[in-house]
């Protein structure tokens, strides 16, 4: 990836004229092409207008805040809707790092804004959307991907937009009912019984773009084979979470016949 591509444009949503110099100044220096609004309406309006491979936006906005930005942005016609999109925060609880997945918000970036951190932060992004495959491998201190949307994409012009709703309906049911086959393992000591319940859902996940669940089980995995029944309990919560926001943000973006999200 060229940095220096204009292709890579990048959306800053905040109502802070210090957040948008400073963050403008650090990408610009760094060849990116930003943009830069003070509020929810106006991101979406040029959410909606122009293409952008990157959304950057501070949770507190005037007229609509960052999550209902999201949403408003997640509900534009493809590819304008597939955007990954970051919040800047300062702190965000599980509680709120939940409800922000579920608006369609893919990761975070803390305040104060650090040059580097911002900078890698950015590229991972790019990257993930470029890349349908990103996030099936674990890279140390790297989050994955709630939900790899590149990968969606490629599944909706694969299948078409008419099919890709009844796919996805049947992968939920499936993972939710794998779900319930894992901890039933995990909770009776069957180490190996869980390690398979895992792999079988670290496969459909990969495929259907949940990568942050792809690995989470993938480390249940190779716990269950090593036999390490008390780590399995440890990540039986995270899991079960991850399904949970996984399951419910693919419900609100892609599992529902929708007009406007058609592949051209």
């Amino acid at each position: 990836m060229n940095p220096f591509d204009a292709r890579h444009r990048i959306l800053l949503v905040a109502d802070s004229p210090a957040i948008r110099g400073l963050v403008g100044e650090i990408l610009g220096a760094a060849g990116y092409a930003l943009d830069a609004v003070p509020d929810g309406p106006q991101a979406v309006q040029r959410a909606a207008a122009d293409r952008y491979a990157l959304v950057l936006t501070a949770l507190s906005l005037p007229g609509l805040d960052g999550m209902a930005a999201t949403h408003a942005i997640r509900r534009l016609p493809y590819p304008q809707g597939d955007v990954p999109i970051l919040a800047i925060t300062a702190t965000v609880s599980v509680m709120d790092r939940d409800r922000c997945f579920a608006a369609g918000i893919d990761g975070f970036l803390t305040t104060p804004i650090d040059r580097l951190d911002l900078l890698e932060a950015v590229a991972q992004w790019l990257e993930a959307a470029d890349d349908p495959t990103w996030g099936l491998d674990a890279r140390p201190g790297v989050a994955p991907p709630l939900v790899n949307r590149r990968t969606l994409a490629q599944l909706e012009e694969d299948v078409g937009p008419e099919l890709l709703p009844e796919i996805l309906t049947t992968f939920l049911q499936e993972t939710e009912r794998r779900l319930a086959l894992l901890e039933a393992r995990v909770l009776a000591g069957d180490a190996l019984g869980a390690a398979d319940e895992a792999h079988a859902l670290k496969g459909s996940s990969g495929t259907f773009g949940a990568m942050a669940l792809r690995q989470a089980v993938h480390e249940m995995e190779l716990s269950g084979r090593a036999g390490e029944g008390v780590r399995l309990g440890e990540l039986m919560p995270e899991v079960r979470r991850l399904v949970t926001v996984t399951c419910d943000l693919l419900r609100a973006e892609y599992a529902s016949p929708d007009p406007d999200r058609l592949v051209p």
